[in-house]
């Protein structure tokens, strides 16, 4: 698979004005393809590095899981939006945030870490080009030129590392892929797989940009594959070309 297989691929299906930058790796492979790769607003795929600053947190000790923490300030996106001043775990909230990705969730725990530690880990996790300055629906700091920022190789550096059990530990990034696989909007990288097949991926959506990074787990051997849309204005569109692609890959990846 090179860039002229992406093309022949992808054209005749990506939305007129849609640029799409991809990060494609079997994990028996060291050499990933990259296509058109460009720094983009992360949107929901921001919570990656966030899950991963409180799993390396619990792993020092200096955040419990079971701590509760409460609901202040909720925002659109996720069952947590009507839910202000209740109680919820720590454990609970990654998993909304990840899963539903639920707005209200992120924001609680950012303010539990600090965005100093998350942008850490960012560093540590060797993602270069990706930076939490933030919160989830903040427009003003969006237009003020303070956006979460993102690229597929940072992304796909990120399942690699969990993929092999090197970015906080084995256990522990086993628990994030597992909380991954719960991902409920499926509507690009497994949407035109068989449903035996495994996902675990996050998606993140903004005004006319749209994404889904993850771990597929196909039968011919697990490959990570990272799509980052901007300039969309025709999202069913974008979603049956991104998930004919997605089956492309894995098809391709078979015969391989």
């Amino acid at each position: 698979m090179n860039s002229q297989w992406i093309e022949e691929h992808l054209t005749p299906y990506l939305p007129a004005g849609t640029d799409l930058s991809i990060y494609c790796r079997p994990l028996e492979q060291g050499t990933p393809v990259v296509y058109h790769e460009r720094v983009l607003p992360s949107a929901s795929l921001i919570k990656l590095p966030i899950m991963s600053t409180l799993f390396r947190k619990d792993k020092e000790g200096t955040v419990s899981f079971s701590e509760k923490l409460r609901i202040t300030s909720p925002v659109e996106g996720g069952s947590y939006y009507k839910r202000g001043g209740t109680l919820a775990t720590i454990s609970e909230l990654i998993f909304h945030m990840i899963v539903e990705s639920d707005n209200t969730c992120t924001n609680v725990l950012i303010d539990r870490l600090g965005m100093d530690a998350v942008n850490e880990e960012i560093r540590r996790l060797g993602m270069t080009h990706t930076i939490l300055q933030r919160k989830m629906m903040d427009f003003i700091a969006s237009r003020d030129g303070r956006e979460n920022m993102t690229t597929v190789s940072d992304m796909g550096r990120f399942f690699s590392l969990l993929s092999r059990g090197h970015a906080v530990d084995a256990a522990r990034d086993q628990r994030m892929l597992d909380i991954l696989s719960h991902q409920e909007d499926n509507c690009i990288l497994p949407a035109q797989l068989p449903h035996t097949v495994r996902v675990d991926h996050k998606t993140g959506e903004l005004d006319g940009i749209y994404h889904d990074c993850g771990l597929i787990y196909a039968p011919s051997g697990p490959f990570i594959l990272c799509l980052m849309a901007d300039g969309v204005s025709d999202e069913p569109r974008l979603f049956y070309g991104l998930s004919y692609f997605t089956r492309a890959v894995y098809d391709e990846l078979a015969r391989s």
